[in-house]
């Protein structure tokens, strides 16, 4: 059975933090497993409860302890009082024998016994204490310096960060199969290995009378495979510049009525890409309004430009003169 994953792109404050990929464990925890992959998707849209988007896209990390763990999953009240699944109601406890006995585990909050919602945190150091009462249904497969940075950052008395932590996007990733190997290089390669192989060997005969007829078998022997090998190498040859031929007078072009698969790489680099952008549009429009309000303050007397307020405002002794 393929473990699904899935990702979180967090940010601490105004500043991407990086991103967690998690691995689901669908075989021994599957309805926890599926809801927790639902809210990183958003597939299942608004809740008929909450009126609240089935999405933890913007949900905020509402608790961070030091050595211990993190825990987010609240997207209907941001504060550990809320959270739904995508069953509505709060469902039952599914592998309680799995251990959280060592950092990077995926685990489900809870108020206890079988009620599971969307809260969730992530261990990161070994909890047996928790052993039997909390649901472990997936681990951390890459970004676990995400996790500890988000652990180590300051909070107040009752464990909550004091500068803004959330998931700014998250999804599921997608398994590509990789593709087969093409026929040219399949054939290039048995062709290679049969040169490679020695011929079978045949029946030694002992020298003697026929010492004159043995040596003509042999030369015939020696010659047939002369031109054998010179057949597969010109075979070979012509191969190769009907290729390169054809490379050179039609070159190679995508074909526009099948869609580009992105990669890993690529959708995980576009992701940031989009990320980044609309970060940069938020600071701008915020030094606009900045900008904005500047101007708005400023007071122009006799060709002056006066800024501030009150007793803190510029005074010129000139302009001051000349009115008297």
């Amino acid at each position: 059975m393929v473990k699904p994953r899935v990702f979180m792109n967090f940010m601490v404050g105004d500043a991407p933090a990086g991103r967690v990929i998690f691995e689901l464990f669908n075989d021994t925890a599957p309805k926890t497993a599926e809801n927790f992959r639902a809210l990183c998707t958003g597939e299942k849209g608004v809740s008929p409860i909450s009126d609240v988007p089935l999405y933890y896209k913007g949900c905020t990390v509402h608790r961070a302890i030091k050595d211990f763990m993190i825990q987010a999953g609240d997207f209907t009240k941001g504060n550990g009082a809320g959270g739904e699944s995508i069953y509505g109601a709060p469902f039952p406890d599914e592998d309680l024998e799995r251990p959280i006995d060592s950092e990077g585990l995926l685990v489900m909050a809870n108020r206890g016994p079988d009620t599971n919602s969307s809260q969730f945190f992530v261990t990161v150091r070994p909890c047996p204490h928790l052993d039997g009462k909390h649901v472990c249904f997936g681990r951390v497969v890459a970004g676990y310096d995400v996790i500890e940075k988000i652990s180590n950052v300051e909070t107040d008395g009752k464990d909550r960060p004091l500068e803004k932590v959330l998931i700014a996007s998250c999804g599921e990733l997608e398994f590509r199969k990789v593709p087969p190997k093409p026929v040219a290089d399949r054939e290039a390669s048995a062709e290679a290995s049969e040169e490679e192989s020695p011929p079978p060997k045949g029946k030694r005969r002992h020298r003697g009378e026929d010492s004159d007829e043995d040596d003509s078998e042999e030369e015939e022997r020696k010659r047939r495979k002369r031109e054998r090998k010179a057949r597969k190498q010109e075979k070979r040859d012509r191969r190769e510049k009907e290729r390169s031929k054809r490379d050179e007078v039609v070159p190679s072009k995508p074909d526009p009525a099948v869609p580009h698969q992105e990669t890993e790489e690529e959708y995980d680099a576009r992701l940031e890409r989009e990320e980044q952008e609309r970060i940069n549009e938020i600071r701008r429009k915020e030094l606009e309004a900045l900008k904005r309000e500047k101007e708005d303050t400023s007071v122009v007397i006799d060709g002056v430009r006066y800024k501030g307020r009150g007793a803190m405002k510029y005074r010129d002794p000139e302009s001051s003169f000349r009115q008297k």
